[in-house]
């Protein structure tokens, strides 16, 4: 049926037309799922559609939303220029998964180089909108937070944030970074260089990961007594 629907699109990509098919695609599901949203995507990208005109429907729907940008970030080849849309972009991002879901979209292995990526996060964390704040430490979330020789770099983007959104990407950051290069960020921490509402979510998520060693977690436990 899905199949059938898109084959259908590749040959009629008019504006209503691709818009009502996506419509009766999704209506397809009882409950829909994020994997039947992306194989939605997955069959667009298949078959070549052009979802451009969903984007004056994005606010109608969060699948509808997704499959757009899903389907335009793969559509494109270079690292740069999917940086370029998702800015583009950023006054469409008003809720947190809106930005989450970009490290899974964005072709990591074809950016630049970690300078590039670096460069663009000091821009997005002094953005204006909060989101694009967000996507400022999310970014790194891709893959570019593995390398130990870059965690204090990223920690020297660290500021405080008014945000609840922009707080809970940072908290999320620091403790990916605490798997990697747990040292630097138990440093971090102890410098007291942010307001605990930042520090104290960053060291609950520690607490919460299975990646961390209950050795590290409990050092940044005893660090809370710093900002009492």
């Amino acid at each position: 049926m899905v199949s059938f629907l898109i084959l259908v699109l590749h040959f009629n990509q008019d504006l209503p037309m691709i818009y009502e098919q996506t419509k009766k695609l999704l209506s397809n599901f009882k409950k829909i799922r994020t994997a039947d949203v992306d194989n939605i995507a997955e069959q667009y990208l298949k078959g070549g559609v052009d979802v451009t005109p969903l984007y004056s429907h994005i606010k109608e729907s969060g699948s509808i939303l997704r499959i757009y940008f899903y389907v335009s970030l793969k559509s494109i080849a270079s690292f740069e220029k999917q940086i370029e849309f998702i800015e583009g972009h950023f006054q469409d991002f008003n809720d947190w998964w809106h930005v989450d879901m970009l490290p899974q979209l964005i072709r990591k292995n074809k950016a630049p180089s970690f300078d590039f990526v670096y460069d663009k996060a000091k821009e997005y964390v002094n953005h204006s909108l909060p989101f694009a704040r967000r996507w400022g430490y999310v970014i790194f979330l891709a893959g570019f937070q593995k390398d130990p020789a870059q965690t204090k770099r990223i920690l020297d983007l660290y500021h405080n944030d008014d945000e609840y959104y922009v707080q809970m990407a940072e908290a999320w950051l620091l403790a990916d970074l605490a798997i990697f290069n747990p040292e630097e960020v138990l440093k971090f921490i102890a410098k007291k260089p942010l307001n605990y509402n930042i520090i104290g979510k960053g060291i609950q998520k520690m607490s919460d990961s299975f990646r961390i060693s209950d050795e590290v977690k409990q050092k940044a436990k005893e660090l809370r007594s710093l900002y009492k």
